[in-house]
């Protein structure tokens, strides 16, 4: 629900109006969100971009199977289909995910090889980083607290995070 109204305020505020109330002439971008993704080694553009809204209502750790995994804790909440799918047609020896968003957000990934959880490793936001199989992944964001919902960029980055 909290995701559905926050969709709609952000369409709504892409409309655009003019200071003087005069509704301002502008093309209404289609705004794309929860997409998925396939990579090869050396893909570009570096970092590639994916868009969403965090949160949801199951406990992470239903999803994860798990309280922990090596790479943090699968804490927070997230909806039940994973936000994205990311295929990676070859392995890649070094990748990292990473959110950026004002909320407190956590990031929970499924896919060849295990399940990984992380929360709050920059400031308010997860990072996932390491050597990645071949296959798809699924990918949950969400968020620390239940029903919370913030607009997140998901950057896939081939490499270490930059500093």
């Amino acid at each position: 629900m909290a995701k559905g109204i926050l969709l709609l305020l952000w369409l709504v505020m892409s409309l655009g109006v003019r200071s003087d109330g005069i509704r301002a002439q502008t093309k209404l971008r289609a705004v794309e969100l929860f997409q998925d993704l396939t990579v090869a080694p050396n893909f570009a553009p570096n970092p590639q971009i994916l868009k969403g809204i965090s949160g949801g209502a199951e406990e992470t750790q239903t999803l994860s199977g798990r309280p922990n995994t090596e790479t943090g804790p699968c804490i927070g909440f997230v909806d039940r289909p994973p936000d994205h799918r990311l295929t990676l047609s070859q392995p890649l020896p070094l990748m990292t995910l990473q959110i950026q968003s004002s909320g407190d957000t956590i990031l929970l990934v499924r896919g060849p090889g295990g399940v990984w959880c992380n929360d709050d490793l920059r400031d308010r936001n997860p990072v996932i980083s390491g050597e990645w199989l071949s296959g798809t992944y699924e990918i949950w964001v969400g968020s620390y607290e239940k029903n919370a919902a913030f607009p997140y960029i998901l950057k896939v980055i081939e490499g270490p995070l930059p500093n």
